[in-house]
């Protein structure tokens, strides 16, 4: 009864539509070109059915598993394609006027949508039942896993001669382009048309094969099936078939391994979630002479200088551990820690810059550009280092020197820059002195050698005191004191006492003393410890300390002496 009346149905629909149909085409002038026109368009609009699309997963063998495979591919990109065409049918609609003609067109068109529509929902009822229909089938295939793997091998052989082939015809096409040949232009087209679709034959092929292995693999439940899936959805590209093989290879998949498949796939996201992130690092920034910077070349710069900073810093370091072991003194460690460490620098931004394709010797022409002005605006900086250099290497002042820049400057070298000198005076003030002072001027190194220093302590006696008795006795209390100067057996080292000159108010001695380690940088405080004990000795054995005296001597003027 539901057919008869189904049956019914239809057949007054066709009629009503016929009808219609006839009435607009009446409206048409039968003289004129549209009518012709219009006459097809009725024509098709009568003879339109909506094409039976069916999946019969009935498979005997791998080739019948395979293509019914790529069958359901094939429907699933449907959908998408489907989709354009009603966008596009739908476009076509809006801009049609209202006319006989119009009207006509917009029933075909009406009708088209009708069809494809329903052919899209027929596809999407059903894909998903016909997914699970094939897949049950899979352990009922043996599949011919060593044969694959050599039709593989010949078919990316053959696409390699295709590619070369396809080069040389683009370099002929290219040559007959230039000479306006349309003939061979048109001929050469042709072959590369023809070469393309040999090339889309084989990667279907390859796919083919490819799937051969999956399945396999599949069946086994095999984690290599998420590898392989790669190369089939690469190879898919070619076809534009990529998305559509994704979520068919997926599906299959996921029926396989159940919940444990997005455990599996974890690993697969991962890959494309790295994919991702490298095409954001590798996403050009600016270009500097004509080279594009990503994210990734200044990471790359950024790193490079760090690990140069931080094998600088080690350097040093490991220079001032070994100081000790191999008995390297403190000046010279920090010659080898100063220069090994603005070396390591210096590479480690050479290497930065190249690392990033910048080309050196554009810097060189740069460098030779900036010397100029180096050469006015900064020769005191480059006086400056290039004195850091000098004392480094010449070693007239080290670190751990006692120095004397003028008379009241002077105090222990603790640091020595390339550009600059530190200098701790014994006031605890650190002087930073541009290094040029120290070639330029002259400068004195108490320290230069050893740090045995002769301090001269100046005295005076009355006039008519025992020199030789004077001179015994303080020597003699000199050797019982606890003062710090150096007692040894050496004469050159010996304390002397030596007559000076015969002054106006006394005789004036000095006491030559050699000290030696701290008190030698502390030269006032030293002399003050040696006049100290002269004064008190010279007093306890009774010797006079003058202090000056004038005699005034009264002559008698020229004038009394005349009137005597």
């Amino acid at each position: 009864m539901k057919k008869i009346l189904f049956l019914i149905v239809f057949f007054i629909s066709l009629y009503a539509n016929e009808y219609n149909l006839t009435n607009i085409l009446n409206k048409i002038d039968k003289n004129s070109p549209d009518y012709s026109y219009a006459l097809i368009l009725v024509k098709k609009i009568n003879n339109i059915k909506p094409e039976q699309i069916e999946c019969n997963c009935n498979v005997k063998n791998e080739k019948d598993y395979v293509d019914k495979f790529v069958k359901l591919v094939n429907l699933r990109d449907e959908i998408n394609k489907i989709d354009k065409k009603l966008d596009d049918l739908n476009k076509k609609i809006e801009v049609l006027n209202n006319t006989p003609l119009s009207d006509l067109e917009k029933i075909y068109y009406q009708k088209m949508i009708e069809i494809l529509s329903n052919q899209q929902n027929n596809i999407k009822t059903n894909l998903s039942k016909w997914e699970k229909d094939l897949f049950s089938k899979l352990n009922l295939i043996k599949f011919n896993v060593n044969k694959a793997r050599e039709n593989i091998l010949i078919l990316n052989n053959k696409l390699i001669k295709l590619k070369k082939e396809y080069e040389r015809l683009n370099i002929e096409l290219q040559k007959w382009k230039l000479l306006n040949n349309e003939n061979k232009i048109k001929s050469i087209q042709n072959l590369i048309n023809v070469n393309l679709n040999k090339s889309k034959k084989i990667y279907l092929n390859l796919i083919k094969n490819y799937l051969i292995i999956f399945f396999n693999e599949l069946k086994n439940k095999n984690k290599k099936v998420f590898e392989i899936d790669k190369k089939i959805i690469n190879f898919s590209k070619h076809l534009s078939l990529d998305k559509a093989f994704s979520i068919e290879i997926k599906n299959f998949e996921e029926l396989e391994f159940g919940s444990k498949y997005i455990l599996y796939n974890s690993k697969q996201e991962v890959e494309n979630a790295f994919e991702k992130f490298v095409s954001i690092i590798n996403y050009p920034l600016f270009k500097i002479n004509k080279k594009e910077i990503t994210p990734l070349d200044l990471f790359v710069f950024v790193l490079i200088l760090f690990i140069g900073w931080f094998l600088g810093k080690y350097y040093k370091k490991l220079i001032y551990s070994v100081r000790r072991k191999y008995e390297i003194n403190y000046s010279t460690a920090t010659l080898l820690a100063n220069m090994g460490y603005y070396f390591i620098i210096t590479i480690a931004f050479l290497i930065a810059l190249k690392s990033i394709g910048l080309d050196l010797s554009s810097l060189a022409i740069v460098a030779g550009a900036l010397s100029v002005g180096i050469g006015f605006g900064l020769q005191n900086i480059v006086s400056n280092f290039v004195s850091g250099i000098i004392m480094m290497f010449e070693k007239s002042i080290k670190i751990g020197d006692y120095i004397q820049i003028d008379e009241n400057t002077r105090g222990e070298v603790v640091d020595i820059s390339m550009r600059s000198t530190v200098v701790k005076t014994n006031d605890n003030i650190n002087l930073i002195i541009p290094n040029q002072t120290f070639i330029q001027n002259q400068v004195i190194n108490w320290t230069m050698n050893d740090d045995i220093v002769r301090f001269r302590v100046p005295f005076g006696v009355a006039y008519g005191t025992d020199v030789e008795k004077m001179e015994k006795i303080l020597l003699e209390e000199l050797q019982k004191s606890n003062l710090p100067f150096i007692r040894s057996k050496n004469e050159d080292l010996a304390p002397r006492v030596i007559f000076i000159e015969m002054g106006d108010s006394s005789l004036n001695f000095e006491l030559f003393i050699w000290v030696k380690g701290k008190f030698a940088r502390m030269p006032r405080r030293t002399r003050s410890k040696f006049l100290k004990f002269i004064y008190e000795k010279l007093n306890e054995h009774g010797f006079e300390i003058p202090f000056p005296q004038n005699d005034i001597h009264f002559r008698t003027p020229l004038e009394v002496k005349l009137e005597k």
